[in-house]
């Protein structure tokens, strides 16, 4: 676990790395150098630091470096335990100017020791809220990491593993450079070190040098080629897809699979399959796709394929549970079209079909649907799918609503069905006379790129001037938060509008989900909830209008996500992959992980890296995401089912006059 070695070490070095206490000592007796006793053993313990030692070390005046010992003479420790919701935090003035106290580090889901001995801490362990800075302040209950001996002050002690830095991913790179820095600079007698060393999970790219002209193709390819080794799996002769791995890294610099079975992410993940056929002519892409469908619309995980039941035609949100969002069943009754008309395969037409009407009649007369509705509690009291048809509802949130619009028209232009494109362009219209002024989930900038979908659809479907004017005035938005280097920066909005804004104590920090950022002008992008879905609406709008405007935004992003790639060898479960959160002046992974579960590090199959790789492919394939060339077939088959669904071919008026909702008012 000793990643000292790896260090590329520049200045006079007269410090010594010893592998047990037993070599120190014999050091001690032979030399005044510095030592440094890493934890070889990490997690396990091993080193016990008797008084003979501090003595021989006090006598001499050698510094000493010891981490996670199993005791150490004058120090009592206490139990020992995992950060889970705790940062590092600098807690002194040890570090100088360059890394001030309150600054905020990840060491991930580190093992530590408890120290009950009274000390004064350099760095501690501390659930706190902030981006890169402890805005509250140092929790209360904090527990030191690295200090020096109270009697023995050329003794420094960690009670956790810093010299397994590069291998456990600790971040950002640029703050533990200054850590090792201080601490291999004080091990030298106080003479200057420089280290660096190359991350073990970094981005593909530098922000600066030349991409190889066949970059887009070779992220799509290995994206392709991530999904196939490590998110497709076989069970029960059923091709399934895997929901991501998930934000912790242990203490070995590991991610741990998210091993559910989920609607969206099977959903998505059959364009990227059908994508890769359709690019690369990968025949067992052609066969997962077909596969994957099969999953979600006849395995007995997903579907709900009662027709007495309210929620007949819709999938669940994961594996057997009954909750069904509009906006997860709309982007995958998207990808199963476009999968359809790239591969050919007509097999599941019925069955998106009914996906889609089963949305539509639980969405009101005004063009909005409750994002979630779960069966049966949301159909108690004698409610019916009907209930929600006739509902006056109307909730200005694109997150949960933009996928259905585009839905809508997508399913309009496949059948003709007048309703669809009713509710779709009245909800796009009433959102737009409130716009900017929406509720926001995580942030207000993905709703505005949540937005840009359904809108470029509407242009498609109607070229008029004010869809047009519609779809720039969102653009223009979006990409006020657009940076030098292509990225889309999340902001939040009006703090009243806002579902899951950033922490606003200590305690709150890893409660509940949570925004990448703690405060507006924090340089994260959210690549699960914001950029992933800016890129494809920013394709679309190139493809309906053909103006440089959006060609120009789309290119710059397409840029982005190249160079920010997953590369690694020692992980090559990630590598193809992109993560959430990522830092444009860091140049790295990174973001505040305040949201539980799903923080900077998790890795989304389906909203992130099929959405995002999908653009590629579409831009490898020069065409749109919307699909007209089945229409024939789907209006042939759509009377059937329209009448299997109980009533959802009612022509219902769209009264444009109908009381509404204001924003924020849930």
């Amino acid at each position: 676990m000793n990643d000292i070695e790896k260090l590329t070490i520049s200045g006079d070095r007269t410090f010594c790395i010893c592998s047990s206490v037993r070599e120190a000592t014999v050091h001690i007796e032979n030399n005044d150098q510095g030592i440094f006793i890493p934890a070889e053993k990490y997690p396990s313990l091993n080193n016990v630091v008797g008084q003979e030692l501090l003595e021989s070390a006090k006598r001499k005046n050698v510094r000493i470096l010891i981490e996670y010992p199993a005791r150490v003479y004058g120090i009592e420790f206490g139990k020992i335990e995992k950060a889970e919701f705790e940062r590092t935090v600098v807690s002194s003035e040890f570090f100088g100017d360059n890394l001030r106290k309150g600054t905020i580090l990840m060491q991930h889901n580190c093992w530590f020791y408890h120290v009950k001995t009274p000390v004064k801490p350099h760095l501690a362990l501390a659930r706190v809220a902030g981006y890169r800075h402890a805005v509250y302040g140092i929790a209360t209950t904090h527990y030191p990491v690295l200090f020096q001996h109270p009697d023995y002050p050329n003794v420094m002690i960690a009670t956790t593993c810093f010299s397994n830095l590069i291998s456990t991913r600790f971040a950002p790179k640029e703050d533990w450079q200054e850590v090792m820095q201080a601490l291999l600079s004080w091990l030298n007698n106080d003479s200057k070190v420089q280290c660096d060393w190359e991350m073990c999970v970094k981005p593909k790219f530098s922000r600066d040098e030349p991409l190889p002209a066949s970059a887009e193709l070779l992220a799509f390819r290995r994206n392709a080629e991530w999904f196939h080794k490590n998110i497709y799996f076989e069970h029960a002769g059923r091709i399934g897809v895997f929901e991501g791995f998930i934000s912790g890294i242990d203490c070995t610099g590991r991610q741990s699979p998210r091993p559910k079975t989920r609607a969206d992410c099977t959903g998505e993940a059959v364009m990227v399959a059908a994508l890769n056929w359709a690019v690369n002519q990968n025949p067992a892409s052609l066969e997962v796709a077909g596969q994957i469908m099969n999953t979600l619309f006849n395995g007995p995980e997903l579907p709900d394929n009662n027709p007495e039941s309210q929620t007949y035609g819709c999938l669940k949100f994961y594996e057997y549970y009954p909750a069904y969002y509009s906006d997860d069943n709309s982007r995958a009754a998207i990808s199963c079209i476009l999968a359809s008309e790239l591969t050919g395969n007509q097999e599941y037409s019925k069955n998106i079909l009914r996906c889609l009407l089963s949305i539509l009649r639980t969405t009101s007369p005004q063009g909005f649907r409750h994002g979630r509705l779960d069966n049966p509690s949301s159909f108690t009291e004698g409610k019916t799918w009907e209930y929600y048809h006739d509902e006056n509802y109307v909730e200005y949130r694109p997150h949960y609503q933009a996928s259905m619009w585009a839905a809508f028209l997508q399913a309009y232009v496949l059948t003709g069905h007048q309703d669809f494109l009713e509710k779709a362009r009245n909800a796009l219209r009433l959102t737009m006379e409130v716009f900017p002024n929406l509720l926001w989930t995580n942030g207000i900038t993905q709703e505005y790129a949540r937005l840009l979908l359904p809108l470029a659809f509407l242009v498609q479907v109607e070229d008029t001037e004010e869809h047009r004017n519609w779809l720039k005035t969102v653009t223009e938005k979006l990409l006020e938060q657009m940076q030098p280097c292509g990225t889309i920066r999340e902001i939040m909005g009006n703090p009243a509008y806002g579902k899951y804004p950033a922490p606003k104590s200590n305690e709150e920090y890893g409660s509940t989900e949570a925004s990448l950022i703690q405060k507006n002008g924090d340089p994260a992008s959210d690549l699960v909830y914001t950029v992933n879905y800016a890129f494809i609406g920013l394709h679309e709008a190139a493809m309906a209008t053909e103006d440089p405007f959006y060609i120009e935004a789309e290119n710059r992003l397409a840029d982005f996500l190249c160079r920010i790639q997953v590369q690694s060898s020692s992980h090559q479960y990630l590598d193809g992959c992109w993560m959430r959160g990522f830092d444009d002046e860091l140049w790295e992974f990174f973001g505040s992980s305040a949201d539980n579960g799903w923080g900077a590090w998790c890795v989304e199959s389906g909203w992130t890296n099929t959405w995002i790789a999908a653009t590629f492919g579409l831009r490898q394939l020069n065409r749109s995401l919307l699909c007209r060339n089945n229409s024939k077939h789907y209006r042939q088959i759509f009377p059937e089912i329209l009448t299997e669904m109980q009533g959802v071919f009612r022509n219902i008026t769209t009264n444009q006059n109908v009381a509404t909702v204001a924003p924020g008012a849930e």
